[in-house]
């Protein structure tokens, strides 16, 4: 189980990559993200977000329940849903999209790792309850996003 601390030192180190980079990157795509989506903002949700992920593999580090392994490697799954997130974003963009490096190359192995270590412990309800649970996690508030920039994008339109 303790190789579910993987997930939060590897978003840490992926933070130092994404931080300082991330907020100037969007700017150039306002179709996709908000003018509201700040430093602050960017900020306060990797907060949330780390707390999510600490939060979940503490439960399931120190009770050992199925529902908190759901919780625990759903953080595998997330990690593993961003990678996929900022691989088509720099495919689509064509350039580097800040977080592509360490998502690449620590995020994929360590949410496979994750996954393989603990397989013996997973049926295939906690499998994929766990991807849908990660993937939701990263990809409702970045849908939500889009529609924040969208609806901006209508009313400067108008």
């Amino acid at each position: 189980m303790s190789v579910l601390w993987l997930v939060p030192i590897s978003y840490a180190i992926h933070l130092v990559e994404e931080t300082p980079r991330f907020i100037p990157w969007t700017k150039k795509y306002s179709w996709l993200f908000t003018d509201r989506f700040t430093m602050p903002l960017f900020i306060f949700g990797n907060a949330l977000f780390m707390l999510y992920v600490l939060i979940s593999v503490s439960l399931a580090i120190t009770i050992h329940k199925p529902w908190a392994l759901l919780l625990g490697v759903s953080t595998a799954s997330c990690i593993f849903s961003n990678f996929l997130l900022h691989a088509v974003l720099t495919l689509w963009s064509g350039e580097y999209s800040p977080g592509i490096v360490t998502a690449g190359s620590i995020y994929v192995p360590v949410s496979l790792y994750v996954y393989i270590s603990l397989g013996n412990q997973l049926n295939a309800n906690t499998f994929i309850g766990s991807v849908i649970i990660g993937f939701a996690v990263m990809y409702i508030p970045q849908l939500n996003a889009i529609r924040i920039a969208n609806l901006d994008r209508k009313k400067r339109d108008q």
